[in-house]
């Protein structure tokens, strides 16, 4: 009997800075069952998630593109496409999803597959000159992926001749990468804390979205009271990215007085070691898709606390999973963060309840399996 030939699957991003839909993509090309495909991807912008890539794809290719709209980037990623005998593109976010499309649609008849991130980048879409291009690429796009719920049902009722094709593939994780047994002490002691220390962290890259300032601010509210109380923030800015906000992150640590309380790591690749620094986890964005790193947190067994918007309480339930303040509240984040301070008991219940949680709804090999299934329906 002839061998299964292994399909060809190429992903497609932005840039290879370490943010959600790039880890997320990592953890794919990880994952996927070597014996049904061969792993490439291609990408716009440089990051230090290049290295990661190459040591488990087949083939990763750069495509220089000049800002505003190039067809040779387009042209590029044909040429990618016909020279590796590409089966099935994945790209992940609207910008890849167009300039994949002439590609693998037009030129090679091919299967496209378009993975969302964001509610926000799917509005912006729909309320600017896009939404006829977008409509018209839905029609002959085989699959759309919403990486929440909250997604799917908004590319559903925006298209709903298009509703059948539309599905959401909630983010999975390795629960066992995170559930590790590690010297806390030790590994609080690389960045001078102490077994005292309480410690508030947080890791997501320096933009604006992520609204570093609010967890800032209520901090700097607890840190006379408490002089106990560390914040950590594993992550950075950077320079090409538009919602760069390291430099704010900064000016706010020295107006507050807090470069003795306000620890900056810098990018981390360990996420699970981090993460076992933390007495709590708080991620106080505007906006979110799926939020992995709630998700590696509560695998990690730390407690969080969350913004109460889209995508964040899609997986905090407030007073089960976790906790939930309303958006850019640093008071109300300080009432939480306090109370948690002083509630053993809390935090130990929402740690349980956050680690069942992630265990039961979004493990690994559920995850890879419906991408699996998606990615051979060719």
């Amino acid at each position: 009997m002839e061998k299964e030939r292994k399909i060809n699957l190429l992903f497609v991003l932005i840039q290879l800075n370490p943010g959600g839909s790039e880890k997320i993509v990592l953890e794919l090309a990880r994952n996927l069952d070597r014996s049904k495909f061969n792993i490439h991807l291609a990408f716009f912008l440089n990051g230090p998630l290049e290295r990661n890539f190459k040591e488990i794809c087949q083939g990763v290719f750069r495509i220089p593109k000049k800002n505003g709209f190039d067809l040779f980037a387009m042209l590029k990623l044909s040429k990618i496409i016909q020279n590796n005998h590409i089966d099935v593109i994945n790209a992940h976010h609207y910008m890849p999803f167009v300039y994949s499309y002439l590609g693998t649609k037009v030129l090679h008849k091919k299967k496209l597959i378009y993975t969302e991130h964001s509610v926000p980048e799917v509005e912006l879409v729909l309320g600017g000159k896009h939404k006829h291009l977008f409509s018209l690429m839905l029609r002959n796009t085989d699959g759309v992926v919403g990486v929440s719920k909250e997604i799917a049902e908004t590319l559903k009722k925006s298209f709903p001749r298009y509703s059948e094709r539309i599905q959401s593939i909630v983010n999975g994780l390795d629960v066992d990468r995170f559930a590790i047994s590690v010297d806390r002490n030790k590994l609080r002691s690389k960045w001078g804390i102490l077994p005292v220390h309480f410690v508030i962290g947080n890791i997501a890259n320096f933009r604006n979205v992520k609204n570093h300032a609010c967890l800032i601010r209520a901090f700097s509210r607890l840190s006379n009271i408490y002089p106990y109380i560390r914040l950590v923030l594993a992550g950075k800015g950077y320079p090409e990215d538009k919602e760069n906000s390291e430099e704010e992150v900064r000016y706010l640590i020295e107006k507050f007085n807090l470069q003795d309380r306000v620890i900056l790591t810098g990018f981390q690749e360990d996420i699970p070691n981090i993460l076992h620094i933390f007495d709590v986890f708080c991620l106080p964005s505007f906006s979110e898709g799926l939020p992995g790193s709630i998700l590696e947190a509560m695998a990690a067994s730390v407690p969080v606390v969350g913004s109460n918007v889209r995508g964040i309480k899609e997986v905090i339930d407030h007073g089960n999973t976790g906790l939930l303040f309303r958006t850019d509240d640093d008071k109300g984040l300080a009432d939480l963060m306090e109370k948690l301070i002083k509630d053993l008991k809390l935090r130990n219940r929402l740690s349980k309840n956050g680690f069942s949680f992630v265990t039961k709804y979004h493990s690994l090999d559920k995850w890879i399996l419906k991408y699996e299934e998606l990615f051979q329906l060719i």
